[in-house]
């Protein structure tokens, strides 16, 4: 289990599950994990994966499975089409990282921009969210 110590819930959480180990003389294995990405961050980049995949399903861009044969399945695009064969080939290509969670905000924005300028090549714009548009994700 992770716990963000800077986050003072979590940090209590954290308080009350040592105290239990070590009350009832329980083996642990503590580990320093460093945080590259926050959860915000993280619920930002999912909504700009449902950007994406909304602004290419309303230019009528498919996504094109190559697989079955050798036949191409040609259907909609959704939030792992974009994750899993857009995102993580870039971030595989740029920094050669198999997470999301390895990044951090400025690998973000550097992939957002190649994205940005890949797209608006064809006439799609592609924005990272707003803090506006993620706080209404969160409510």
């Amino acid at each position: 289990m992770i716990f963000n110590l800077q986050n003072e819930n979590e940090a209590d959480e954290f308080k009350n599950k040592s105290a239990f180990y070590l009350k009832n003389g329980h083996t642990v294995d503590l580990t320093k994990k460093k945080v590259t990405i926050t959860s915000k961050q993280n619920s930002a980049l999912h909504l700009l994966y449902s950007i994406i995949y909304n602004k290419l399903n309303d230019v009528g861009m498919d996504f094109k499975y190559f697989g079955l044969k050798g036949q191409v399945i040609c259907t909609r695009h959704n939030q792992m089409t974009v994750k899993y064969q857009i995102w993580h080939p870039i971030m595989k290509a740029l920094f050669d990282l198999d997470s999301t969670t390895q990044m951090n905000g400025k690998q973000i924005n550097e992939i957002v921009d190649v994205l940005a300028n890949y797209f608006g090549e064809k006439g799609i714009v592609i924005e990272f969210p707003s803090k506006d548009q993620l706080k209404r994700l969160l409510e």
